[in-house]
């Protein structure tokens, strides 16, 4: 398969040139190798990965000397594997090391841990995630374009200049997902190997030994079932409960998985920020294409017609938002709203004095109840200005559904 440029290279080259040592992390198999070595692949660069055992023993037995023999720019892919290794990339640094390091890894807990304990100031991380419907299909990205609007009316000509990406691309792309080698393979029998070795040999044995979880089989029935509750309120009783298993292991697994890139959060939001942070948050999986998968969708008739259409599209759109808001300077925040009387807006976007709601609909066609939450919420006496508000849904064109609400493509995206 020919390489498939991504988004995130701009902001990784700006990083390499700011900061002495670059993290890139993200999912196993979102592509991290494939990026750097298209990227640096000249000979200023060398590329060591310590899934070869000889360079990893090499590495372990004396990290000070491996540092010290570093004689040109270096990538070292899954990193977390000699952690030694930090602390003398610190010692280094601050001896003034002239070569560049990039550390590259799947198994963000490890990873970032010995960051933040080891390299604090000293390094830029960034996250790779599996492509976005943009990259696949050479779009833009629509996210930093939205949060520049001021009004609803320079959203609304922006909009009309971009290009729409037809409703079944759209759905192969939340059929399958964006992991790239599955996206590579034309052959349906070929992407669902792809699926079951991914479970096998990562969620299953990588996750397992990494993290040291003690019951295989709980923990394969926890991550199966998060499938099935993507785009809801996560409640861990009940979950703990199905299972027969501790609230505490549940949230166990839950850190690993999050932790892993494998499912992430979405929390609701208050005016008092405490209140963001004690409410339950909504689940949603790291990719649409695992999320079918564990379902047993395998073509489109399977995915429309599950019952659960409305929370994969859901989660697909939240994704691909959530991609794009990595490779901003600064990022938004994300959030959801519900009342206890039921109104409920998706997601909420909120950055630099504004909050931007957004509903979420899988249909085609969009009706009065596809926005009543968005007015709602849009009624609040907030201390925030909101310009505007969106309703993404799977059709072609953006009109306006009331003054200051409009519906987008998500072709867009």
């Amino acid at each position: 398969m020919n390489y498939i440029p991504r988004q995130l290279e701009g902001k990784l080259g700006r990083y390499v040139k700011q900061f002495p040592v670059v993290v890139l992390t993200g999912a196993r198999q979102s592509g991290k190798s494939t990026l750097l070595r298209h990227l640096f692949n000249g000979g200023r660069w060398q590329y060591l990965s310590l899934d070869q055992r000889g360079i990893l023993g090499r590495i372990n037995s004396d990290p000070d000397l491996f540092v010290k023999d570093i004689l040109a720019n270096i990538i070292i892919d899954e990193a977390q594997k000699a952690p030694g290794l930090f602390h003398s990339i610190k010692w280094r640094i601050d001896e003034g090391l002239k070569y560049k390091i990039i550390l590259s890894g799947s198994a963000n807990f490890q990873l970032l841990h010995k960051v933040t304990e080891t390299l604090a100031g000293r390094a830029g991380v960034l996250e790779l995630f599996p492509l976005s419907l943009g990259e696949k299909y050479r779009q833009k990205p629509f996210l930093e374009m939205l949060l520049s609007c001021q009004d609803i009316n320079t959203l609304a000509k922006r909009i009309d200049g971009r290009k729409v990406i037809s409703n079944e691309k759209i759905l192969q792309h939340i059929l399958w997902g964006g992991y790239p080698k599955v996206f590579g393979y034309k052959q349906k029998e070929l992407k669902l190997n792809w699926f079951e070795n991914y479970r096998t040999t990562y969620i299953e044995r990588d996750l397992r030994d990494v993290a040291q979880v003690a019951d295989l089989g709980d923990f394969q029935r926890f991550y199966q079932m998060l499938a099935f509750q993507t785009g809801g309120i996560l409640n861990l009783s009940a979950i703990a409960n199905e299972l027969g298993i501790s609230v505490p292991t549940c949230k166990k697994y839950l850190q690993i998985l999050e932790a892993s890139y494998q499912y992430f959060l979405l929390r609701p939001y208050h005016v008092n920020i405490h209140k963001r942070l004690v409410k339950s948050p909504k689940v949603y999986i790291g990719d649409t294409g695992l999320c079918n998968y564990f379902m047993g969708n395998t073509s489109l008739n399977e995915l429309l017609s599950s019952g659960k259409m409305g929370g994969i599209f859901e989660n697909s759109v939240i994704s691909e938002i959530k991609k794009q808001n990595g490779l901003l300077v600064k990022r938004c925040d994300l959030y959801f709203w519900r009342t206890a009387h039921g109104s409920e807006v998706d997601l909420i976007l909120e950055k630099e004095g504004k909050l931007i709601p957004a509903e979420i609909k899988s249909s085609i066609n969009l009706s009065t109840s596809s926005f009543r939450g968005m007015l709602d919420f849009m009624r609040l006496k907030l201390p925030k200005r909101i310009p505007f508000g969106l309703v993404f849904y799977r059709g072609d064109k953006a009109f306006r559904l009331a003054e200051k609400i409009l519906a987008v493509p998500a072709g867009c995206l």
